[in-house]
């Protein structure tokens, strides 16, 4: 059948083939198609890589939209990633090979972890379709839809699977056996959770600010920090201390609190980047202005306790690109740091003193949290860094991006 072409033109050079014509209904719309760059190669596309950067792998299975969450094995051979496009999937980290393809999900991937001995890998999206894999044969042993999920983590030292809800309620599965134990809500979404690490207690914070200390075996409240007394608004970010004592929490009111975990006792409004108020001394005035924050839309998106015993801090990161190190103790600023974009993750390397800093430009950096000294920065992405996670024996480091790649980058010589 005879059909309409696009003629010929002096003033536009034709980006195909004579024998890969493009038939057309309406000219206009396609010679603006043209003017705006927007008809690509879509084969060359898929046949040219990602910079590879300073990362030694770049995983591209994701084909498109971010990718969300990442984890890697304690050895860092394994990856697990999920994304915008609801997919998931395990890969080597030396080549990028796919091992597992994690097939079932209808909507984004916000969490890909593997379970503390690593026989199994969990992948849950933002429907609540949660799914777990073992490892040794690649089969899905269990699956369950809990409805809207906020968060979802492993416990630390069994075969344990928590998720918050968007309702409020916080599900545990026992795996493989699938036995459910469902945590009272309280009509407000539960924005994040953390589980202390002697592994018997979780904080959870909610929409309205308020954080709860509940027992795993009971499921009973044990303290509540009210948002009349702390945040009073959404509860970013927490970290529980290692000697299981201290909670630190951060919220979108621009306040970063630290209480107690037996009694829900605040010690210190460390800052409150909103009013401008700081719990600090600092030696002269270009500290004390910096330490302020930058106005009303800033607060703390990322927080972590170090858990060197030996170097007794912790770190906040802001969505205007301020790193804050603390000194626990003396409830103190120690180190303001100011980097180049907001920060969406930050993470300590081990039990050292080296703190990883993800960036909303693309850039991994790697500072001293004793001087604020930056050691290295590792580039490649080439849009938002949305997660960032460190293989326990400290050699990889895992990235995740909105350029729809993920990453790894040897971190064995920082210390």
């Amino acid at each position: 059948m005879q059909q309409d072409t696009l003629p010929s033109s002096s003033d536009m050079n034709s980006p195909t083939e004579d024998d890969d014509m493009i038939y057309i209904g309406d000219v206009e719309e396609v010679i603006e198609t043209f003017n705006s760059g927007d008809v690509e190669d879509e084969d060359a596309m898929e046949e040219d890589p990602p910079e590879q950067g300073d990362a030694i792998c770049v995983f591209s299975g994701h084909k498109r939209g971010s990718v969300f969450c990442g984890a890697v094995t304690k050895n860092g051979k394994l990856a697990a990633t999920g994304g915008e496009e609801d997919k998931a999937y395990v890969w080597e980290t030396s080549s990028g090979k796919i091992i597992l393809d994690c097939i079932g999900h209808k909507d984004s991937i916000i969490f890909s972890e593997f379970n503390y001995d690593e026989s199994y890998v969990a992948t849950g999206d933002m429907n609540g379709m949660i799914q777990v894999w073992r490892l040794a044969d690649k089969i899905r042993i269990w699956d369950y839809n809990m409805g809207d999920a906020t968060w979802m983590k492993w416990h630390m030292a069994a075969n344990i699977l928590l998720a918050g809800s968007v309702d409020g309620e916080i599900y545990m599965w026992k795996i493989p056996d699938g036995d459910c134990k469902v945590l009272q809500g309280y009509g407000c979404r539960a924005e994040t959770g953390a589980i202390f690490p002697d592994g018997k207690r979780i904080v959870v914070g909610y929409e309205n600010g308020v954080l709860r200390i509940i027992d795993l075996k009971t499921s009973s409240v044990l303290s509540t920090i009210s948002s009349a007394s702390g945040h009073s608004s959404t509860i970013t970010a927490i970290d529980c201390h290692p000697d299981n004592n201290l909670i630190l929490s951060a919220a979108v009111d621009g306040k970063t609190i630290i209480s107690t975990s037996s009694t829900g006792k605040i010690i210190s409004v460390l800052q409150n980047l909103n009013n401008g108020e700081h719990n600090n001394t600092v030696n002269n005035d270009e500290d004390a202005e910096s330490v302020e924050g930058n106005g009303d839309s800033n607060w703390v998106e990322t927080a972590a306790f170090c858990k060197d015993p030996g170097f007794q801090v912790a770190a906040t990161g802001t969505v205007n690109g301020e790193i804050f190190i603390w000194d626990i103790a003396k409830q103190m600023l120690r180190q303001k740091i100011m980097q180049e974009s907001g920060i969406s993750k930050l993470l300590w390397k081990g039990n050292t003193s080296v703190l990883l800093s993800a960036g909303l430009d693309g850039i991994l950096r790697c500072y001293d949290g004793k001087n604020g000294e930056c050691l290295q920065s590792f580039t490649g992405h080439v849009a938002d860094i949305l997660d960032l996670y460190i293989s326990e024996n400290g050699e990889k480091a895992l990235t995740t991006s909105d350029d729809s790649t993920a990453r790894i980058f040897d971190i064995s010589s920082l210390s």
